[in-house]
């Protein structure tokens, strides 16, 4: 069968195998911890109640009585005949007791017990050993009335010999005789007690450490998973040149990264978690409670099952509710805050009246939402409070019938009460990992589906490399449909750039003028026609070598969080500070760089020190002019800029353009004046091309585009 994306993350980018067996083993380690920390306080609680002491036969149930005259009827001869000579020396009486049936006379009161003491050191022997079996009856006889020594946990392996709790505590007993030998002082059940509290400590110490262990190896994990995802998401996205371009699509990378990935990593950590612990806990706690009392365990579930069948959606209806009546009631409110701000309105056209009854209106409705929303809070919390107490009330009937019937004992019942407590921890963590994988595998989906996107602009095996531009840069029928749609962002595009010439793109369309510019360093590729460089078609030519000739100044990417000399040198090591400087210096950047507090080692950015928008602007144009590319496109800021920076960056393009084929994403009509052409974008198509003089001229739809941006331009500069 064919795995789920979930599964198929969690194969192919979890990697650390140690911290996945180790999650796992911890996981059921701290489930077994839990259940055996019952147990103890199970034999706790045993010896609290009967302080190691065997009862005597009168103070049996009468169940329990029959019990036992069945079990000393079925016993061997040869065994009731040696118990009893251990406990008397009368000849007569031991052989007609010891001849089992039907007694006859009947045993006196005395010679029941006899009989009981006899029994009980029969199923010690058997159980536990004969070390056990002489702890309980000394080596010579004693009065049947006698008082039994305190043995720790011999009493509840003598009380429950024939149940697999008698058992089972028996081949404890038989492994660890400090369970039942008194200490050298005399002092009953010391040791007893105190290695029970050594084993609950040893046992909390130990589930402690394996939590703690299981959380920080789950946590590596996760971290595993996450980091190797966010690796691949980023890898994959720059070779889906669609989703390199900002204005076109990265979003739903940055969507797969962040929260997607997260999510991916916190349904790993809970599956890991979840996967055997709670199962586990859930399995084992129902099994105790079912093993202490089963009848007992079955009425209480089915009774849980029938009040929340009832009750629980009873306590679900009030709440929601309530959170229904707390909508209409913001809404209430909303509409009062606006009667209330009607004061100059009601005043200047005397609405005195009307707004007065509309605002008792409003009160009259916010009234009832706010009673619907106070009722449903009221009742719901009560009611579910009250449907405990029933079952609580219920459960305590029930039980004290059973140990009153002598079926159940107070430790058992301890027990299961701290179990049903116990329980809703890991029904609870259950359904809630169950959704946290649940969204996991639905970003899990996403992520796939990303991932299994071929590339849009990989490089051929035998590309060339491309030259420095020296003849021109031609766009040959070029179409482009948007990522993910069927929608034209280019239709047929069609122009040539001669080799040192100054162009610009306008429109309407800010994705299609970025969009054009970004093909021709191959972020992503034509759906249809071809872009051509030196007449080489730039599909066949080395991604190195073509974004060795092209450099991008866009309003999206100006700087990022590092220092000055890594945004303008990107960290490459060819490049040294002295050239930094000199690009610097070329860009008008230099002169304030100097003036930051660390000058070219101060960290800027979104999380460093703020710069203005022309500063950045000047940090990027030099980043461009350090690479000394034969193509540098420039989108100019579409806000405004101040004047000395405006005239910095023309003595800059001034300088440094010479020899160089500049494109502009025009938003200057200054720019528009100086190009060589202007080349015009209307839906995706080329509408016009020109100068800026023969353009104005002669195209109504470029003179509307100038004529809004700069009422733009002009608002902008009001508002600053």
């Amino acid at each position: 069968m064919e795995s789920t994306p979930f599964e198929r993350l969690k194969r192919d980018f979890l990697k650390v195998q140690f911290e996945q067996w180790g999650t796992r083993a911890s996981s059921i380690v701290a489930a077994v911890t839990t259940l055996l920390l019952l147990l103890l306080v199970y034999l706790f609680v045993d010896l609290m109640v009967y302080k190691g002491l065997v009862p005597k036969f009168a103070e049996l149930s009468p169940a329990r009585q029959r019990e036992f005259v069945a079990e000393w009827s079925a016993r061997p001869e040869s065994d009731r005949n040696e118990s009893i000579h251990r406990l008397t020396t009368n000849e007569t009486m031991a052989s007609r007791l010891a001849a089992g049936g039907e007694l006859s006379p009947a045993p006196t009161v005395a010679e029941w017990e006899l009989l009981w003491r006899s029994g009980i050191y029969l199923a010690l022997k058997q159980r536990v050993g004969q070390a056990a079996a002489d702890a309980y009856l000394p080596n010579a006889p004693t009065e049947p009335n006698a008082e039994s020594p305190r043995l720790g946990i011999l009493s509840l392996v003598a009380r429950e010999r024939n149940r697999w709790t008698g058992q089972f505590v028996g081949w404890i007993a038989g492994w660890n005789s400090w369970t039942w030998r008194p200490s050298s002082n005399g002092t009953p059940n010391l040791p007893y007690l105190t290695g029970l509290c050594i084993l609950a400590f040893l046992l909390a110490a130990l589930r402690g450490f394996v939590v703690a262990v299981q959380a920080y190896l789950a946590a590596a994990a996760k971290l595993d998973i996450v980091t190797r995802l966010r690796r691949a998401i980023y890898l994959h996205t720059y070779r889906l040149g669609s989703y390199s371009v900002r204005a076109v699509g990265t979003g739903e990378a940055e969507q797969l990264f962040t929260k997607q990935a997260d999510a991916v990593g916190t349904g790993v950590h809970a599956s890991l978690v979840s996967t055997y612990r709670y199962p586990l806990l859930v399995v084992g706690l129902l099994t105790l409670i079912m093993l202490v009392n089963f009848w007992l365990a079955v009425s209480f579930l089915m009774l849980a099952v029938l009040l929340w069948l009832i009750g629980g959606q009873l306590a679900a209806h009030f709440r929601q509710e309530g959170r229904r009546g707390n909508l209409q009631y913001e809404s209430a409110v909303v509409l009062l805050v606006e009667s209330l701000g009607l004061l100059r309105l009601v005043k200047c056209f005397q609405m005195e009246r009307f707004n007065q009854n509309r605002v008792e209106r409003q009160l009259a409705e916010s009234n009832r939402a706010h009673w619907r929303k106070l009722r449903g809070q009221a009742l719901s919390a009560p009611l579910l409070g009250s449907i405990a107490l029933i079952a609580a009330v219920a459960l305590l009937y029930l039980a004290g019938r059973s140990i009153l019937g002598g079926e159940s004992t107070v430790a058992g019942l301890a027990v299961m009460a701290v179990a049903l407590a116990l329980l809703g921890q890991p029904i609870a963590g259950w359904f809630d990992s169950r959704r946290k994988i649940q969204r996991g595998q639905e970003a899990a989906d996403a992520i796939m589906e990303f991932l299994d996107r071929r590339g849009e602009a990989a490089e051929a095996a035998d590309a060339e490399y491309l030259p420095a531009l020296t003849t021109r840069l031609e766009f040959r029928h070029v179409t482009l449909k948007q990522p993910g749609s069927d929608k034209h962002l280019l239709e047929n595009v069609s122009f040539a750039v001669p080799a040192g010439a100054r162009v610009a793109l306008v429109g309407h369309s800010l994705t299609e003028k970025r969009s054009l510019v970004c093909l021709i360093p191959r972020f992503m590729d034509p759906t249809s026609g071809e872009i051509r460089i030196e007449d080489k078609n730039i599909r066949w030519v080395t991604h190195e070598s073509l974004r060795a000739q092209v450099a991008l100044v866009m309003q999206d990417d100006l700087v990022f969080t590092d220092t000055v000399a890594n945004n303008i040198g990107c960290g490459d090591p060819q490049y040294s500070l002295p050239q930094i400087i000199e690009a610097a210096k070329l860009a008008h950047a230099h002169q304030f760089i100097e003036k930051l507090s660390y000058g070219y080692e101060t960290i800027i950015g979104e999380f460093g020190q703020s710069l203005r928008p022309g500063e950045q602007f000047r940090l990027a144009l030099a980043r461009a002019l350090l690479r000394d590319p034969s193509i540098l496109i420039i989108e100019e800021p579409a806000g405004t800029i101040d004047e000395d920076t405006l005239a910095l960056l023309d003595d800059t393009l001034e300088r440094a353009g010479h020899g160089r084929t500049i494109i502009f994403i025009a938003n200057r009509l200054s720019t528009l004046r100086l190009v060589d052409r202007v080349f015009l974008l209307k839906n995706g198509y080329l509408e016009a091309s020109g100068t800026h003089r023969d353009l104005w001229q002669n195209n109504e739809y470029y003179r509307r585009l100038q004529i809004v941006a700069d009422a733009t331009v002009e608002a902008s500069a009001v508002k600053e």
